[in-house]
């Protein structure tokens, strides 16, 4: 890996974006060096050059998937521009940033290669050799036998197992890239060629390509998931609406609470003194003591004075 973040080594930095002033470099990927193909099977690979990918220092390669293919007897431009890219974690979103077996850091592609790396380790007992670990290596015949098939079944079982059902991670770093090529050699460079690495014009053509890639500017594209709605919008919303249609404010609100207190207070102390006048009436009927009706045999005349009052005309009466 070109600029990994390994331990004693120093991360390479660009000053400026723009063809030559990134990662440039050729190659020779030796066809004749190719295994023959006797037959047609899901793993036979009909196709010359090589495979790239570009992705940060936290996210482990997943070339065989993910990488864009690099032909020979071309010069091969990758213009890339970084992307940083924020999700919600739940309730607003389905973002996932745990921690993982052989990872630190969590991304889609670490956490199949984790799921992968656990499922061939427990049924094959060994490991393909881009996964991490401590296993040893599978043999060809375990790759045959049980590695590939293995893998195939944990890429269909991935769906039914919760483990292996990989989240986008809440923070991600992609590099979006633009491909363009140049057929070489061009006439004027082929004897050149020739002489410098001792080859013919068709060796050349059939094995060496170039690859340059570069930053097409020296920024970045920031892509962050927010809360659609969150309660104090609402509430800020709900209050600014009212405010701007009945002129109401939280003053009005609190005047409102204090009137349907003072309503409710006057007919409580109402209904408490209506009770007890009621009381009062009882108590005072029930004072008076019976008489017996003796004008069948006493008779007796009352002279009352015209200035008395009520009170003691009350009282006369019981």
């Amino acid at each position: 890996m070109f600029n990994a973040a390994e331990e004693g080594k120093t991360l390479r930095t660009t000053m400026k974006g723009g063809t030559g002033n990134g990662l440039e470099i050729m190659l020779d990927i030796q066809q004749d060096e190719y295994l023959p193909v006797w037959g047609d099977s899901e793993d036979t690979a009909f196709e010359a050059g090589v495979r790239v990918q570009i992705h940060s220092q936290a996210e482990p390669p997943f070339v065989h998937e993910l990488g864009f293919g690099v032909a020979p007897g071309f010069q091969t431009f990758v213009a890339t521009q970084e992307q940083r890219l924020t999700y919600l974690p739940p309730p607003w979103g389905e973002c996932e940033s745990k921690a993982l077996g052989f990872f630190h850091v969590y991304s889609v592609t670490a956490c199949r290669i984790d799921c992968e790396t656990r499922y061939i380790v427990e049924n094959c007992n060994c490991r393909m050799v881009h996964m991490p670990g401590d296993a040893s290596y599978c043999t060809p015949e375990q790759y045959k036998d049980c590695a590939e098939p293995a893998l195939d079944e944990a890429k269909l079982s991935a769906v039914e197992n919760s483990n292996c059902m990989c989240r986008t991670p809440c923070n991600m770093t992609r590099y979006n890239k633009e491909l363009s090529m140049v057929k070489i050699p061009s006439k004027t460079s082929a004897r050149y060629l020739q002489k410098k690495f001792n080859k013919s014009e068709k060796y050349i053509t059939d094995n060496i390509l170039v690859l340059d890639v570069f930053f097409e500017a020296l920024n970045y594209e920031t892509i962050e998931q927010k809360k659609a709605y969150e309660v104090a919008g609402l509430l800020g919303d709900i209050g600014g609406q009212m405010g701007l249609f009945i002129g109401a404010s939280i003053l009005t609100i609190l005047e409102l609470f204090d009137y349907a207190y003072e309503v409710v207070k006057e007919r409580l102390l109402d209904l408490l003194s209506s009770e007890e006048e009621e009381e009062s009436r009882g108590e005072d009927v029930s004072s008076c003591d019976p008489v017996a009706n003796h004008s069948e045999s006493i008779s007796h005349t009352v002279t009352v004075p015209l200035q008395t009052t009520l009170g003691t005309l009350e009282e006369i009466a019981c």
